[in-house]
C-alpha cells in the first residue's frame, strides 16, 4: 500500500512537474494578438487600443507590427503602415518607444498587418506565403511611396506623426532604398489640397471632428517640401545633389509622393486632379 502512495505521489510530481514546465514554454512563446487586412482607420485605432492594453498589462513584453503587402502595392507601404501604429502607440497610449518594433514582412497573398507579443528570448512566426524584396529592377523612375499629409497646426491630427522624430522615421526606408544605389535621386513631390467640398476628419487625440479646408495656401506644399528635404539631409545623411523637390499643384486630398529616379533618367511628371479657379489648367 505504502509503495503504491509513494507510486501515485511520484506521478502527480512528474505531471505536475511536466505542465510547469509547459506552460512556463506556452509563456514565454510569441503569441499572434491581432491579425487583420486593410480597414478603417477607426477600427485601426481600436485594435491599437486593444494592443497597448495588452503590452501594459505584460511589461516585461515587447509589441511587433508586422505588415504584408500584396504584389500590388507600393514598397513603402509596410514601413508606413506600421510606422502609423506605432506613433499611436508610442504618442497617444505611452508605450515605451523601445518596446514596439517594426517588421517588413515583404509580400504576401493580401495585405494583411499582425500585432505579436513578444516576451524576451522569443521572435514571432513568419507566414509561409511571404517573401522578401522584389523581384523588379525599374530602368526609369519609380513610385515608392505616398501618403497623406496635414499641414502646420493640424499635426498631431488623424493619420500623421505628432513629432518630428516620429515624422522622419517614416522616411527610414525610402531614404535606404535610395542609398542602395549611389546615382539614384530621391524625388519627392507634394500636393496641395483644393476640394470644393471638403469633408469631415476623425481627430481621435482629442475625441471630436473637424472640417478639413477647402483650399490650402499656395505655401503648403513649399513647406511640406522643405521639410522632408531637411528630414532626407540631416536625419539620413543623403547629400543635396541627390535629392530633388516638385510642386506638384493641387489634388482633391494632400498628398507627398516618394519616387526614384535612377542615374540619367527624367524626373516624374506632377499628376495634378483638382485646379482652383484662380489657377488655369496647363495644357
Amino acid at each position: 500500500m505504502r509503495l503504491a502512495l509513494y507510486s501515485l505521489l511520484f506521478l502527480f510530481l512528474t505531471i505536475a512537474t511536466f505542465q510547469s514546465a509547459s506552460a512556463q514554454t506556452e509563456n514565454n512563446a510569441a503569441r499572434k494578438f491581432d491579425e487583420f487586412g486593410d480597414i478603417m482607420y477607426s477600427d485601426l485605432m481600436a485594435r491599437a487600443d486593444n494592443f497597448a492594453i495588452e503590452l501594459q498589462n505584460q511589461p516585461t513584453t515587447r509589441g511587433f507590427i508586422i505588415i504584408y503587402r500584396s504584389r500590388r502595392d507600393l514598397p513603402g507601404l509596410n514601413h508606413s503602415l506600421a510606422m502609423r501604429m506605432k506613433d499611436y502607440l508610442v504618442n497617444n497610449r505611452g508605450i515605451d518607444n523601445d518596446r514596439v518594433v517594426n517588421v517588413d514582412g515583404g509580400i504576401a497573398e493580401n495585405l494583411t498587418q499582425e500585432l505579436w507579443i513578444v516576451p524576451s528570448g522569443s521572435a514571432p512566426t513568419p507566414r509561409s506565403d511571404a517573401r522578401i524584396g522584389s523581384l523588379q529592377d525599374p530602368d526609369s523612375a519609380w513610385k515608392f511611396n505616398e501618403y497623406g499629409f496635414l499641414p502646420g497646426a493640424q499635426y498631431g491630427k488623424t493619420g500623421v506623426p505628432q513629432n518630428r522624430l516620429a515624422e522622419a522615421e517614416y522616411l527610414e526606408t525610402y531614404a535606404n532604398e535610395v542609398m542602395k544605389k549611389p546615382d539614384q535621386i530621391a524625388c519627392v513631390i507634394v500636393y496641395a489640397q483644393y476640394n470644393p467640398r471638403p469633408g469631415l476628419i476623425d481627430d481621435p487625440a482629442h475625441h471630436e471632428r473637424y472640417k478639413t479646408v477647402r483650399l490650402d495656401s499656395p505655401a503648403t506644399a513649399r513647406k511640406q517640401l522643405k521639410r522632408q528635404r531637411e528630414f532626407l539631409m540631416k536625419v539620413y545623411g543623403l547629400p543635396a545633389s541627390r535629392i530633388k523637390t516638385i510642386d506638384g499643384g493641387y489634388r482633391k486630398n494632400r498628398t507627398i509622393e516618394f519616387w526614384i529616379v535612377p542615374a540619367g533618367e527624367p524626373l516624374p511628371i506632377p499628376t495634378p486632379n483638382s485646379f482652383p479657379p484662380h489657377r488655369k489648367r496647363h495644357k
